[in-house]
């Protein structure tokens, strides 16, 4: 069952009132939290966003800025914290549901990114930052100087049975326990 994004902010497409809109968004304590939980990071200490919202013809919203955020995960080699700080940047169309079916003539494009779907007269931007902060995440944190390097035991004198051979029960015994 997918997760649902905690972050629930939207711009209503009936406010804006110029052909290009800047917007900024910030995370609260209790945002930061649950995006925390949606995300599986242990803590995000900021979490911020800077858009542009451009009006394109046909009721298509064309969204652009930086999203910000300073975090802590875990490391994947001793689970000790690994602060990070994140930095990217964005664009994105939103249309309307009925414009993204399209009537199956289409081709997908796969050289720029599909357009997401307005909610009714709302772009849904917080839905949308949720899945870039997830997807921008490092996927396995780890400090400098840690290490997956994994050394095999010595076995130069090792048997292969040995361990067998040490379950055999021994002469004399009942084996009963």
């Amino acid at each position: 069952m997918p997760k649902t994004p905690p972050l629930r902010w939207s711009i209503d497409t009936h406010t804006l009132t110029r052909a290009v809109e800047k917007l900024s968004f910030e995370a609260d304590a209790s945002e930061r939290e649950a995006l925390a939980t949606y995300a599986e990071v242990r803590e995000i200490k900021s979490f911020s966003a800077s858009v542009q919202v451009v009006l394109l013809n046909g009721g298509r919203f064309r969204v652009s800025g930086r999203l910000e955020a300073d975090i802590v995960q875990a490391s994947v080699v001793d689970l000790a914290d690994v602060p990070a700080s994140l930095d990217e940047s964005f664009q994105v169309e939103f249309w309307p549901p009925e414009m993204i079916r399209g009537n199956g003539d289409d081709e997908p494009s796969f050289e720029q990114e599909p357009p997401e779907a307005l909610s009714g007269a709302q772009i849904p931007v917080g839905a949308f930052l949720c899945e870039l902060f997830s997807v921008s995440l490092e996927p396995y944190p780890r400090n400098e100087g840690d290490s997956l390097a994994w050394q095999a035991p010595d076995e130069s004198n090792a048997h292969p049975f040995a361990e067998l051979i040490r379950l055999r029960p021994r002469t004399g015994d009942s084996g009963d326990g």
